[in-house]
């Protein structure tokens, strides 16, 4: 059973992270050569930056783990983690962490996202990373195809969503037919995803919506897209 110990520096707001979320924080551990005022890492020293990890899956220590999980965004907490809930009998030599060594983390919780689902209709243009697709193999309409075209296009589909009766059923069919995606197939369905797993302009596009609703058209390194947030 975990004995690790939390102290609330500064309070924060809104609901704690969930198993699976990708939480983001800034940290700064002490217990360098068993001296518990001896700094030996910190997130906020030259050349690092926050510290991104998915929370619950058992990828970092575990009073990380599930003291991270109990922090709200801005959260400040100071976490007392005794050995087996740290790096335990053999240490950390390299950053000074002596076998058995009990530790303090000073840890701000600087932001945590959970899984989205979302559906898209790609359309490729001649600017796309990649210039071919399932529809278009060699690319050959792809390669004469301006930005400006493809939005058009998209324009055109959103329109013809929006005036349907069912917008969901008429996405997918949309995106079955003519989404550049290989996620055509599905109905244009990428399934969960976490923050990173997409490109930025994407990622941040599916997070800004609710679920239910449909983008406007985002442009990413693939083309242009509209994306409908599922979950």
């Amino acid at each position: 059973m975990s004995t690790w110990k939390k102290e609330i520096v500064t309070e924060g707001k809104g609901p704690t992270p969930k198993k699976g979320d990708k939480v983001t924080v800034h940290c700064t551990g002490y217990g360098k050569n068993n001296d518990l005022s001896k700094k030996f890492w910190s997130t906020k020293d030259p050349g690092q930056k926050p510290f991104t990890f998915a929370i619950g899956q058992g990828n970092v220590i575990s009073a990380w783990d599930e003291g991270v999980m109990t922090m709200k965004i801005g959260e400040r907490a100071k976490i007392t983690a005794p050995p087996h809930c740290a790096y335990g009998k053999g240490g950390f030599p390299d950053w000074g962490i002596m076998p058995n060594s009990t530790l303090i983390f000073d840890i701000e919780l600087l932001s945590s996202k959970g899984m989205v689902r979302a559906s898209h209709i790609l359309v490729k243009h001649q600017e796309s990373r990649r210039l071919a697709s399932w529809k278009d193999p060699a690319g050959v309409e792809i390669k004469k195809r301006s930005v400006q075209d493809a939005d058009k296009i998209l324009e055109g589909y959103l329109s013809t969503i929006k005036g349907s009766s069912d917008a969901k059923a008429m996405f997918a069919e949309i995106a079955k037919k003519n989404s550049d995606c290989g996620s055509a197939k599905n109905g244009g369905d990428l399934g969960p995803f976490g923050p990173g797993d997409m490109q930025k302009a994407f990622e941040d596009g599916t997070y800004a919506l609710k679920v239910g609703e449909i983008s406007g058209i985002i442009h990413s390194g693939s083309g242009s897209h509209i994306i409908m947030r599922t979950g």
